[in-house]
C-alpha cells in the first residue's frame, strides 16, 4: 500500500509539473509576440541631423545598433531555444505520467489479487 501511495504522490507532483510548464510554455509564446512588436521601439526617437549631431550622437547611434542586434538574438535565438526546451521538458514529463499510471495500474492489480487471495 505505501508503494501505491507513493506512486500516486508522484503522479499529482508531475501532473502539477506538467500544468505549469504548459502556463509557461502559453506565456513564454504571449512575450514572444510582444517582444517581436515591440522591436521598432528601438529606433524611436527618429534622430535627423538636424536634431542630433556630433559625437554624442554617433555613440548614441552606435549603443542602439549593439541593442538591436542584442534584441534579434533574444527573439530569434534565446526565445526560441527556451520555447524548445519547455517543449522538450513537457514531452519527458508527459511519458514520465504515462509510466507512472502503468505503474499505479499495475500495483493496484497487485494488491487486489493480494486481496482476493485473502478472501
Amino acid at each position: 500500500m505505501a508503494l501505491l501511495t507513493a506512486l500516486i504522490a508522484q503522479f499529482q507532483l508531475k501532473k502539477e509539473q506538467l500544468r505549469r510548464l504548459t502556463v509557461c510554455a502559453v506565456n513564454l509564446g504571449n512575450l514572444d509576440g510582444d517582444f517581436s512588436q515591440n522591436r521598432s521601439l528601438l529606433e524611436e526617437p527618429e534622430l535627423t541631423v538636424k536634431t542630433w549631431k556630433g559625437m554624442l550622437s554617433d555613440k548614441f547611434l552606435e549603443y542602439r545598433d549593439v541593442m538591436a542586434v542584442q534584441y534579434d538574438d533574444i527573439s530569434s535565438v534565446q526565445l526560441t531555444l527556451s520555447r524548445q526546451m519547455l517543449s522538450e521538458k513537457i514531452a519527458q514529463i508527459k511519458l514520465e505520467i504515462m509510466a507512472l499510471e502503468a505503474s499505479i495500474a499495475a500495483e493496484r492489480t497487485r494488491l487486489a489479487a493480494i486481496r482476493a487471495g485473502k478472501d
